[in-house]
């Protein structure tokens, strides 16, 4: 046998019929012919193919077959996580083709079949499903085993045992045909501006960017709203269209557009130019991947940016890659190029891992250097004298590959007060509001969830973010986890308070906890007790006024109509108001005195906590920050 590693170019060559592009979601038998190389491939040896996986977006690969061209050469075949098609995102399907019998030799073949459909008189095999994100740019990754050595997991990672071919097949995954409207009303960024703005997308029914372009007629709530009849999008613009300038003298209005031909609709979230007290209420997805991982990704920091502010329609969206892989300095000069103060912000911000579960860090200021590799307990280190925070994030779950080699959940005793003021409740795993899974709860159970840390006497408000690693904020489709995106309700936006839309103001509002999560939808909700909002941490004297009674007032407007509202104190529901329609103005009073109301824990003895919990009839939601008293 031989025992020399062969040289990469001496591998072999591999061709994909056909060729494409092929559109999201769709069905079809692909045919990969593998060339031998001079390296020949040894008995046991042979070929591991995993298709397209850029982004955690997956293929199915129905029936898989394989044959040599000549014979004497036995195929042995094998599929790996090909079902369910919702897998771990870590865990994409692949196929291990071996040879046995005799070798391979120089300019043999190996037809690998993709999809077989078979043709038998009892019926067919399935075909192969290409992923349901379009993207131009998918490779296929082939590696040969020229020895045998790649099934022996001690040898996998020498470089004779399994070699990369070059030069893989690439396909492109095109979107479908425009299946509706996606319509977002956007505030002004300014306190001296009484217009608001509308974004409007065409998508499939993935939600990928539609190829389109047409006239759209709109229609408003209110009849005397100061906007155009109809708007034109053209091919020029790519599927999507802002439209500026636009006014209401209504206190709650909504924008439908239609494109009749093609029965197209889509109708815009609630306009409501008074709802904030102080300001105006912005939305943004505080957690987004996009390219530090490389090919795994599945664009650039500046596809996401351009997607969060013309195609889904945010205020602020902020990319928490890794600040390894010489990422950092490219993401902060996107940061820089599309911060436009009153009308789109970005936040310089990267995520870190460990046994004790992730957190994110954002800066105030945009001149940070890269941070090097750290310990928790270094990281507070590292960012004394910095403007920073830090967020917690997917909380109540782990790695689900292995609890020795990857990250576990938050070990809230890493908590510091000092930067974390914030918890990320919800994103494309589902929501971590209790430890219990159930509802939209997906994963759980190791007592790290946000009730847990407020139990543990922890004062953090709730913020939301997608944690899609699709490059695509404020999209909950993403398969992390093991998710099905078309059955879940995920991912997650935040709300915050803010006179004004920059990065100043955005960071502030976080940081005084002024802020909410909604499952990517832009509900509308303020909470007040007395004079003291959502965040709101009252000690000593600030109490005085509830010690017998507390007065929540709270005021919803719902993306789509509501179902209930719920009061939260303590962790334990004491109230939940039936809604009607897409608005809720409610007061809830709880008489028993401070005093007698007993806390969430040992922990949290003396103090008593309320937050709001909001249910749309879709199953959407939102979680106000909690305000808290402790006499």
């Amino acid at each position: 046998m031989r025992t020399d590693p062969p040289n990469p170019d001496s591998v072999g060559t591999i061709a994909l019929q056909p060729t494409g592009p092929f559109v999201a979601g769709t069905r079809h038998t692909f045919t990969l012919t593998y060339t031998v190389g001079a390296s020949g491939i040894e008995v046991g040896g042979g070929l591991r193919i995993f298709p397209p996986h850029k982004g955690h977006t997956f293929w199915e690969l129905g029936m898989v077959t394989a044959q040599c061209s000549r014979s004497g050469v036995a195929i042995d075949v094998e599929t790996f996580n090909d079902g369910p098609y919702t897998f771990h995102h870590s865990n994409f399907p692949y196929i291990v083709i071996t040879v046995y019998g005799e070798p391979a030799r120089e300019g043999d073949t190996i037809t690998v079949t993709i999809g077989e459909r078979g043709g038998y008189s009892r019926g067919y095999f399935r075909r192969a499903r290409v992923a349901d994100h379009a993207s131009d740019e998918y490779p296929f990754e082939v590696s040969v085993d020229v020895l045998g050595n790649g099934a022996r997991p001690r040898e996998r990672d020498r470089a004779d045992a399994l070699v990369a071919l070059p030069d893989t097949p690439v396909i492109e995954v095109i979107a479908d045909k425009p299946a509706r409207l996606h319509v977002i009303a956007r505030p002004p960024g300014r306190a001296d501006d009484d217009t608001f703005s509308l974004v409007i997308s065409a998508r499939d029914q993935y939600t990928n960017l539609a190829d389109y372009a047409g006239v759209l007629h709109l229609r408003c709530t209110d009849p005397d709203a100061d906007i155009p009849e109809t708007v034109t999008i053209t091919p020029e613009d790519g599927g999507c269209v802002t439209i500026d300038g636009l006014r209401t003298v209504a206190d709650l209005a909504r924008i439908t557009v239609t494109d009749p031909e093609r029965e197209l609709i889509g109708t815009s979230n609630a306009i409501a130019p008074g709802f904030a007290p102080d300001g105006q209420v912005y939305f943004g997805d505080l957690h987004v991947m996009t390219g530090t991982f490389g090919a795994t990704m599945l664009a650039s920091t500046e596809y996401a940016y351009r997607w969060a502010r013309d195609v889904q329609g945010l205020d602020f969206s902020v990319v928490t890659n890794n600040g390894g892989d010489g990422t950092w300095e490219y993401d902060r000069e996107m940061d820089a190029a599309f911060d436009d103060p009153g009308r789109f912000v970005t936040i310089p911000a990267l995520e870190r891992g460990w046994r004790q579960g992730h957190k994110n860090t954002y800066y105030r200021d945009g001149d940070q250097p890269a941070m090097p590799p750290v310990t928790i307990e270094q990281m507070w280190e590292w960012l004394e004298g910095r403007r920073a925070m830090t967020i917690a994030h997917h909380p109540n779950c782990h790695s689900e590959t292995s609890y020795y080699y990857a990250w576990g959940q938050q070990d809230w005793s890493t908590h510091n007060p000092a930067f974390e003021r914030v918890a990320e409740i919800c994103q494309a795993r589902g929501s971590f509001e209790v430890d219990e899974v159930g509802g939209n709860v997906y994963l759980g159970g190791l007592g790290s969830s946000l009730q847990d840390a407020l139990a543990a006497g922890l004062r953090v408000g709730f913020v939301g973010g997608t944690d899609n690693h699709r490059a695509q904020p404020g999209s909950p489709r993403s398969s992390l986890g093991g998710m099905d995106a078309d059955e879940m309700i995920g991912g997650a936006i935040t709300g915050v308070f803010a006179p004004e839309l920059t990065r100043e103001a955005i960071w502030d509002a976080v940081w005084n906890r002024r802020c909410y999560a909604t499952t990517c939808r832009h509900i509308l909700l303020h909470v007040s007790m007395g004079d003291h909002e959502m965040g709101a941490d009252l000690y000593g004297e600030d109490t005085a006024a509830f010690a017998d009674s507390r007065t929540l007032h709270i005021r919803v407007i719902g993306h789509r109509s509501l179902d209930r509202v719920e009061v939260v104190r303590n962790n334990e529901t004491v109230a939940s108001f039936a809604a009607e329609g897409d608005c809720a103005d409610l007061e809830y009073t709880d008489d028993t005195p401070l005093s007698d109301i007993a806390p969430a824990s040992e922990a949290a003895a003396g103090v008593t906590y309320y937050y709001i919990r909001v249910i749309q009839e879709d199953g959407n939601m939102a979680w106000a920050s909690p305000i808290w008293l402790a006499p």
